[in-house]
């Protein structure tokens, strides 16, 4: 009974899917908000935050300098800006050679999608890897290799299996099943190629 409990509250847990640090160094969080990560550098738009530097990310450059980070995480912030492959640009150059940038944002199906005003883009996994190697090269010179590109279910399709489906066959899940069996949230982890 012990064993079920503990593994209902791993699954009911939401914090599973919040971001965190794949490795040791410097950490960014790029619109942290008021919950910014323990001991990371925070950078946000509003001043009444956890942000130690105050700094619109659709405003290029950052005032951050090149090759300053080992971890970037970027929790629920890529669907507020202007110009995302802009944004992508600018953490490759303020990421160190082979760092860690961590992105989190609600997926197309979601409810959380178009639950805030302030979105401005709706993701699929197939435009989450483009940021990170862009079908069309013209867009940007920006590179990542693609460590993982996983899909979050809501709690009821995760207990049926059909997250595991989802994230077998992203590309058939959100082709013929998304709005049946919605996902919350798309994570992805890029590494900088330089």
């Amino acid at each position: 009974m012990q064993q079920l409990r503990a593994r209902w509250k791993r699954i009911t847990d939401p914090s599973q899917f919040d971001l965190v640090p794949t490795g040791p160094g410097r950490v960014l969080d790029v619109g942290c908000g008021s919950k910014k990560y323990p001991g990371a550098v925070g950078v946000d738009i509003a001043a009444d935050t956890d942000a130690d530097i105050v700094h619109d990310l659709d405003v290029f450059p950052y005032p951050i300098e090149d090759d300053a980070f080992d971890q970037i995480l970027m929790q629920d912030v890529i669907e507020h800006v202007v110009d995302p492959i802009r944004v992508m640009e600018e953490l490759h150059r303020i990421a160190r050679p082979g760092a860690s940038i961590q992105l989190r944002t609600p997926h197309y199906s979601s409810v959380l999608a178009y639950g805030d005003p302030t979105h401005r883009h709706y993701f699929a996994t197939v435009a989450i890897r483009s940021l990170a190697e862009p079908g069309f090269a013209h867009y940007t010179d920006v590179r990542f290799d693609v460590v993982h590109v996983t899909l979050d279910l809501w709690l009821a399709w995760r207990v049926t299996g059909m997250s595991w489906v989802a994230n077998r066959w992203p590309y058939v899940y959100e082709q013929y099943l998304a709005f049946t069996f919605p996902s919350m949230n798309i994570r992805a982890e890029f590494r900088a190629r330089k």
